[in-house]
């Protein structure tokens, strides 16, 4: 019973575990999905993916562990706390965005510090796991639209070998 449960037959209850809340990922690439097909035509946006899953190893010399890619974002000026997703709109309009897993994600305090200062600025800002939310919150902004975007057709020229 891997991720599925069962009611039981004699006192209504569910028994097994529980599935696994939704991963991270899955709801970053449901918003960049959305953004893809639904993003305003004057609104840009981007993913900042400094949160990647980093390989570690251990320092020879001191025995503490620490990641080469970590170490190389940081020395390049990547702070800590940034949200995962930027919005730039028309008249310097700017939203941020910061997903968490469905259940049991919470902000770490530089992310909490970071929150509240892009607050202060007078941006608006939204912290949430449920893409759900995220996506009607965008539509709200008029981020997103109603109406999918369309891809324009740049038909690819064959030779004639291939036209047959």
């Amino acid at each position: 019973m891997t991720g599925t449960r069962q009611l039981d037959m004699f006192n209504r209850r569910l028994r097994g575990r529980k599935p696994p809340p939704t991963p991270e990922y899955s709801i970053h690439c449901t918003i960049a999905d959305a953004c893809k097909w639904f993003l305003h035509p004057q609104w840009e946006c981007t993913h900042l993916p400094f949160g990647e899953h980093r390989d570690h190893r251990i320092n020879p010399k001191s025995g503490k562990r620490y990641s080469p890619t970590g170490t190389r974002l940081k020395r390049m000026g990547v702070k800590p706390g940034w949200p995962d997703f930027m919005f730039m709109g028309p008249e310097r309009a700017m939203f941020w965005l910061e997903l968490k897993r469905s259940r049991g994600g919470r902000m770490n305090p530089d992310q909490a510090r970071i929150a509240a200062h892009i607050v202060a600025c007078g941006f608006p800002f939204l912290c949430t796991g449920d893409p759900d939310d995220a996506i009607a919150t965008l539509r709200d902004y008029g981020i997103l639209t109603l109406e999918r975007r369309r891809v324009p057709y740049v038909p690819q020229e064959r030779s004639e070998d291939e036209r047959f």
